[in-house]
Parts: structure tokens; sequence; C-alpha cells
């Protein structure tokens, strides 16, 4: 059940940049305290390269079914939320896939709660990979593409560089398209810092501080 603990040995080089992994979580709703995973969707980046061939998704049922509302944001219907793996066996396997790779998403303060949460009540276990928030990121790297935006949001910064989105608002469709944005933010921020994620963090939390994220 536990294959994540002894493979993490073999992913030891993850930190240093080689693979990192950008993920999005679909939830019940906004209330990591209350609410619960539905989905989790991810795809790995190779020394800087999507992997499609490294990619994750899987379905997490929920003790029970969402609102038709929240139904309507994420498409994942009541029957799939009933068929869907029980946690305490799709969480395992998320965190094989995982193993110690830095993690990045879009507002990460949230994909990150709901996971950490869920994997310390139903594994048992800290989460303690690093994370990195691309919506600082993007506009400490690029402040003047920022501040034409006219909004923050993730469909903003897509919708700039005309990145394609296949199934916005699934955990798969939007890590894709968040890897995506990654790259070309990459391609903004000096190269000595592109495979470091503890600089990448740095820069991250000086735009925010300064306003610029």
């Amino acid at each position: 059940m536990f294959d994540w603990l002894r493979r993490s040995a073999n992913r030891a080089a993850d930190a240093d940049g080689q693979r990192w992994v950008v993920l999005d979580v679909e939830t019940t709703g906004l209330d990591c305290g209350r609410d619960h995973l539905l989905s989790i969707g991810a795809v790995a980046l190779l020394d800087g390269r999507i992997a499609l061939a490294d990619s994750f998704e899987i379905h997490v049922r929920p003790p029970e079914v969402s609102s038709r509302d929240n139904v309507l944001v994420h498409g994942i219907g009541h029957g799939t939320q009933q068929r869907a793996a029980d946690p305490r066996e799709a969480l395992p396997r998320f965190l094989d896939y995982v193993g110690t790779a830095p993690l990045v998403a879009y507002h990460a303060s949230f994909d990150q709660a709901f996971l950490a949460r869920a994997i310390k009540v139903q594994v048992g276990l800290p989460f303690s990979n690093p994370w990195l928030d691309l919506a600082e990121l993007a506009p400490a790297a690029l402040p003047r593409v920022a501040a034409g935006l006219g909004g923050k949001s993730l469909d903003h910064w897509l919708a700039h560089f005309n990145i394609p989105v296949a199934g916005r608002h699934t955990a798969a469709g939007d890590a894709l398209a968040t890897a995506m944005l990654l790259q070309r933010v990459l391609h903004e921020v000096p190269a000595n810092q592109r495979s470091n994620i503890r600089r990448l963090q740095a820069l991250a939390g000086a735009g925010k501080w300064l306003g610029a994220g």
C-alpha cells in the first residue's frame, strides 16, 4: 500500500529541479476543514519539459455526494463520485506518484490545504513536499504583463499566452494548462534560477510582498 515510501528514495534528485509535479484538485467546496477532495490531476515537468507520460489522475470518493451547484462547476457527477476510489486507496497512490518532487499549483495554498488535511486524516502522515505558487511567481517574473491583464485569475494568464485548455475546471485539464503556463513564465526567469525551487520560491515571495502578486 505504501510503495511511495520505498520509491521516494529513488527520487532524491527531485528537489534539485529534475522532476517537478504540477497539479490541481477539485473539491466539494472551498472550506478545507469541512469539504472534501473529489479529484486530483497532475503532470510532471522533467528538466522543464512537460512529460505527458508521467501524469496522474484519480477521482476520490467523498463521504457524501456534493451539491448540484458544485457538480456544475467541475462536472463530476454523483455516479462518478460514488464509484470513485476510496481515499485510503487514492491518496497513497498519489503519494507514490509524487515521491519527493516539488509541487506547483496556481493558488497553491488551496491545493496544499486540501491535500495535507486529507493525507493526514486518511493516511496518517504529514505531507511535506515543497510548494511553489504560480499565482505569485507569474506576476513576480512578468510584472508588466500582470499589470495589463485586468485580473489575476488563471484564465487571464492562459488567455494572454493563448494557452489552450482541454477540460477547464477538471483537475487534469487545469494541471496541464498550469504546466504550460509555468513553462512560459520560466522563460522570463534568469537561467541560473529556473531549475532551483528555493530561488523560485524566494522570487515568488518577494513579488508577493512588493505587491506584484
